[in-house]
C-alpha cells in the first residue's frame, strides 16, 4: 500500500503575498529533501504556473463560499500538484481545447507551440501570453489531467492535477 504525504494544502483567496508564502513553503520542502535538482525545478515551476493561472483566470464566487485551492502531495514516487478554482461555464470549451491541444503533443511540438505563442504580438496584458498550460505540459511531460464540476448555469469548478515523478 502506498503512502501519501501532504506537503502543502491551501484553500482561500490567492493574492501576491499568498503566492510568496506558498512558494516559499514549497521551496523549503524541496530544499530539505535530497531530490534531484531537475525535479525540484519542475515541481517549483509547475507550482508557479498553477498559482499564476489561478491569479489570472479564476472567477470569484459571488457568495464567497468557494475559494481557489492548491495541494502538493508526495505519493508513489511522484509529486502531485492539484489546483482548483471557479471558472465561467462559457470559458470551459476554450480551456478544454487548450488543455487537449497541449496534452496530445510530443515534446518537440510543445516547444514549437511555446515559441509560436511567445512570438505572437497580440498578447493580452491582463491574461498573460497563454504559456501556462504549455509550460506545465512541458515540465510534467504531459502527465496531467483535468476536470470540470458544474455548480450552476454560470459557474463550474476547474481542477487540474499534475504529476512529477522523482
Amino acid at each position: 500500500m502506498s503512502e501519501t504525504r501532504t506537503i502543502l494544502s491551501y484553500q482561500g483567496f490567492i493574492e501576491f503575498k499568498t503566492t510568496e508564502i506558498l512558494l516559499q513553503k514549497v521551496k523549503n520542502h524541496l530544499d530539505k529533501h535530497s531530490i534531484d535538482k531537475v525535479v525540484k525545478k519542475r515541481v517549483y515551476n509547475i507550482m508557479v504556473e498553477c498559482i499564476e493561472n489561478i491569479l489570472k483566470h479564476h472567477t470569484m464566487d459571488p457568495n464567497e463560499k468557494i475559494h481557489p485551492y492548491i495541494v502538493l502531495k508526495k505519493k508513489d514516487n511522484k509529486y502531485l500538484i492539484t489546483t482548483g478554482n471557479l471558472i465561467l461555464n462559457e470559458e470551459i470549451d476554450i480551456l478544454k481545447q487548450k488543455l487537449n491541444d497541449a496534452k496530445n503533443q510530443d515534446r518537440a511540438t510543445l516547444l514549437k507551440m511555446y515559441e509560436h505563442q511567445i512570438a505572437k504580438e497580440d498578447v493580452l496584458i491582463n491574461k498573460g501570453a497563454g504559456l501556462g498550460i504549455l509550460t506545465i505540459a512541458l515540465k510534467a511531460n504531459n502527465d496531467f489531467s483535468y476536470s470540470f464540476a458544474p455548480l450552476n448555469k454560470e459557474l463550474s469548478i476547474f481542477e487540474l492535477q499534475v504529476a512529477v515523478p522523482y
